[in-house]
């Protein structure tokens, strides 16, 4: 079987955008390898030389995006799959742009946008100082049971018993978190459900309820920018170490098994970088 009865073998199953892409990729990769070896390509004796040969070219003289490279040796792995062949050839590491954390002005924003007496505000009022000011992710946010926090005069917690990897932690609260914890809980509707967080019919919130009101509230606050409730995480990373907080202390907050997986959350934001410009 030849190089073009492989790829439309190969191709014939996929979805119309897949099978596009994949066919641009695999038609391209031949005209690369007849222009360095003045050869169709042998899908039954391609080689894995041969194929990081050709990610050599697409880094170094074609200057792709890691994304972009990626998309053409998984064409290439699915084609030699479909043929029994396997493909030992990995890609360039893909690189996560940091999650940006927001300014103390943007969080004041935000949280106002939040502020209103309906039982709802004071829902997404708790739900942002949770992510924001406890560092808790959306998924154990909602969560949360009413029995799993306790609030007292001079402190709080929060006890997270869904957390990654099925752990259980406590998070502590500080005193804004714990008056905008009592203020949902008095207006709170008698919902039977147990958990915290309920929508206006009383059924539990899901992660894209809470991502939606983010992004909604961000809106209203006119903040520039995508804005999520892993960017609430980040700022709450970001604003404790340049508060002191030490590493191990932040990686237990957060339920981080180490303090590697924490440090990728921090990134000083400009304004921490012209203080320390200052101070020299």
């Amino acid at each position: 079987m030849d190089w073009q009865e492989a790829m439309e073998s190969f191709l014939a199953p996929l979805s119309p955008r897949t099978r596009e892409r994949y066919r641009a990729a695999l038609e391209e990769f031949a005209a690369w390898h007849r222009g360095a070896f003045g050869e169709e390509p042998d899908p039954a004796l391609l080689t894995d030389l041969e194929v990081r040969d050709y990610v050599a070219f697409l880094q170094g003289t074609r200057k792709l995006s890691p994304s972009s490279i990626h998309l053409r040796l998984s064409a290439l792995r699915g084609l030699l799959r479909s043929l029994g062949r396997s493909l030992r050839v990995k890609g360039p590491r893909m690189q996560k742009p940091p999650v940006r954390a927001l300014s103390a002005r943007e969080l004041g924003r935000l949280l106002a946008a939040a502020e209103g007496e309906d039982w709802i505000d004071r829902r997404n009022a708790a739900i942002l100082q949770l992510m924001a000011w406890a560092g808790l992710r959306v998924g154990e946010v909602i969560a949360l049971e009413a029995e799993d926090l306790r609030l007292n005069e001079r402190s709080g917690w929060a006890v997270i018993r869904s957390g990654k990897g099925n752990k259980r932690r406590e998070v502590p609260l500080n005193a804004e978190v714990r008056v905008a914890l009592r203020a949902y809980l008095e207006a709170r509707p008698p919902f039977p459900s147990p958990r915290l967080f309920v929508s206006r019919t009383g059924a539990p919130l899901s992660a894209r309820d809470v991502q939606r009101l983010v992004a909604e509230l961000a809106r209203k606050a006119r903040i520039e920018g995508k804005v999520t409730p892993h960017t609430l995480r980040h700022t709450f990373a970001t604003r404790a170490v340049e508060k002191g907080v030490d590493l191990a202390a932040l990686a237990a907050i957060l339920g981080h098994e180490s303090i590697a997986a924490t440090s990728r959350y921090l990134h000083p934001s400009r304004e921490r970088l012209a203080e320390a410009v200052e101070g020299i």
